[in-house]
């Protein structure tokens, strides 16, 4: 424990928001005191507050979360990780009733207790869960427990998604209960019992191979998404995945990028699920292959990847962004002696960052010295220079990225974004820059409506330059002398990921980052179905023609074991 809290002080050096997350301005006003969220861990642990190490660890996730930025969280070690929370229902909101519904209910549930009990109440009204009124207690999960975004509407959109019915125990906490109730609405209200499953992805032969997995090894990677892309693909939740619409031809395109025409009026798709670096030749043969006048990018549940596969679609779909003066949006760095100290190991690397006002590329450490001072969360700290990545540079791809197309460019005449929100990272860079193009129209949103509330912020955590701790690390040992070992890796295989620099996108504010500013959608799809995307596409489609106007892999391998949550409890690590 003492290790774990004294590498999370450390990298309170290296984080980037420190100070403005003390107290941010409109529109999220954010009052969360970091340090004094460890400083009480500390002292909790101290007088042994903990009854096991599982609890010790989601004190953390609770404490990152509070910061709302996907950018920068705690997963507890990754034993945990290969426990996975499913129930019964997808639940959907009704914008229009402001009642919560049963989408569907789950298969693979259904499956695994042996009955289908869950299946038979699609379209049903929920009143209530755990006998507190409905969209008050997914409120409170939502605000407990996403931290996907700094708009309380988006965080709702990714828990009706995904977050409430599919958790990752490393993530979210245990329940405390073995079971949850719903109250629907069959005539009379009816309260139904189901017992919470938790799939278990890797086999543990006892508690000691549980605390094996839990011990640091190696830097480790953090994957969430086998269990979901399992239940996604044997759920049918992938409309683009399915390849079949009366209303649309499936094109090409798999797993990260998906290229669809509309039969009627011929306007392009394009699903973009990542700007993974792993996947750029699937994403590169969509585009390049995509042509017509009107092109829909659907970014729902996008979580970004590599910044310069970012630029390399804005340079290729926008006209203006042909400049790279014009493409390259600033960041920076609150200066410390760790940051700067890391920040070294980038002249590892030629050309890798960019002087914006000369266009040309560092041949120094002069973009990482202090440049000017922002008081901020009552806190005045020096800043770098604002100054860019570079996409041509070693340390980027060396140019790898750019889109190439051997014939005559001809631009979308209009170009429309499908987001609820969740777009994020090298994604929220892609729409924040998008939308101020000359041949873009407007952003639509797919939830939303809470509250009466319509519009809400079309990306989140743009933060800049994000890291995992194990990166950091790695990187700072090699810049620093060997008897300096107060920066260290963790002493367990727990995934700790941290905003670095800081991202600003010129239009929306020059002085403020991009994270805490606001750019709304410009209009609500009426529908709120996430499974089935078609409404929502022919909704944009008429629109735009108004006067005025995956192939998820099955791992068949995975075994899964049902435990009570009882049993789960006793394999949690004691103190």
């Amino acid at each position: 424990m003492t290790q774990t809290i004294q590498q999370l002080f450390n990298s309170m050096d290296f984080y980037s928001f420190l100070s403005i997350v003390r107290q941010s301005n409109s529109p999220y006003f954010m009052n969360v005191d970091l340090r004094n969220e460890l400083i009480n861990i500390k002292n909790q642990s101290k007088i042994n507050f903990y009854q096991n190490d599982y609890d010790f660890h989601m004190s953390i996730v609770s404490s990152f979360k509070k910061l709302n930025d996907f950018h920068t969280q705690y997963n507890a070690p990754n034993g945990y990780a290969n426990f996975v929370l499913l129930l019964p229902f997808i639940l959907e909101f009704s914008s229009l009733t402001q009642q919560i519904k049963i989408k569907k209910g789950i298969q693979l549930y259904s499956s695994i207790i042996g009955n289908n009990s869950n299946m038979n109440y699609n379209d049903k009204i929920v009143t209530k869960i755990d006998n507190i009124p409905a969209f008050d207690y997914l409120k409170q999960f939502s605000d407990q427990h996403s931290l996907i975004s700094k708009d309380k509407n988006v965080k709702l959109n990714s828990v009706f998604r995904e977050e409430f019915w599919l958790r990752n125990l490393a993530s979210y906490p245990l329940p405390s209960k073995n079971e949850i109730t719903f109250t629907i609405l069959d005539n009379n209200e009816i309260t139904l019992t189901f017992p919470y499953i938790v799939i278990i992805t890797k086999k543990f032969d006892n508690q000691i191979s549980l605390m094996n997995e839990n011990m640091f090894s190696s830097p480790t990677i953090f994957d969430q998404s086998m269990i979901l892309h399992y239940v996604t693909n044997s759920e049918h939740l992938n409309w683009y995945h399915e390849k079949q619409s009366d209303a649309f031809d499936y094109i090409m395109g798999d797993t990260t990028a998906y290229y669809y025409i509309h039969k009627k009026t011929k306007t392009t798709i394009i699903k973009l699920e990542s700007f993974d670096e792993q996947q750029f030749e699937s994403i590169k043969n969509v585009f390049l292959n995509a042509s017509g006048d009107t092109l829909i990018i659907d970014l729902i549940g996008n979580q970004g990847g590599h910044s310069c596969i970012a630029y390399s679609l804005l340079h290729y779909l926008v006209p203006e962004y042909l400049n790279l003066t014009v493409l390259y949006e600033a960041f920076d760095g609150r200066i410390t002696k760790s940051l700067q100290s890391f920040s070294t190991a980038f002249s590892f690397y030629p050309n890798s960052i960019l002087n914006l006002q000369t266009g040309q590329p560092f041949t120094n450490l002069d973009w990482i010295q202090p440049y000017v001072n922002y008081t901020r969360g009552n806190s005045t700290d020096e800043y770098s220079m604002k100054s860019g990545i570079n996409c041509d540079g070693q340390i980027y791809g060396s140019g790898k990225f750019w889109l190439r197309n051997s014939t005559s460019r001809k631009y979308f005449k209009s170009i429309y974004a499908l987001t609820d929100g969740t777009c994020g990272s090298a994604c929220s860079l892609f729409l924040s820059k998008l939308t101020f193009a000359s041949n873009f129209k407007k952003a639509y949103g797919l939830g939303g409506g809470y509250d009466g509330n319509s519009l809400f912020e079309s990306s989140s955590y743009a933060g800049g330059g994000a890291f995992d701790w194990n990166f950091i690390v790695r990187f700072y040992n090699l810049v620093v002398s060997d008897n300096d070992s107060s920066i260290s890796y963790l002493p367990t295989s727990a995934f700790f990921n941290l905003n670095v620099y800081e991202l600003y996108i010129d239009k929306l504010s020059a002085d403020y980052p991009r994270e805490f500013v606001s750019q709304l959608i410009d209009k609500r799809i009426s529908s709120s179905d996430y499974f089935n995307l078609e409404s929502a596409l022919e909704e944009i489609i008429n629109d735009d023609n108004q006067p005025n106007g995956y192939n998820p892999i099955i791992n068949n391998s995975l075994k899964i074991t049902i435990l009570s949550l009882l049993i789960v409890t006793l394999v949690v690590n004691p103190i």
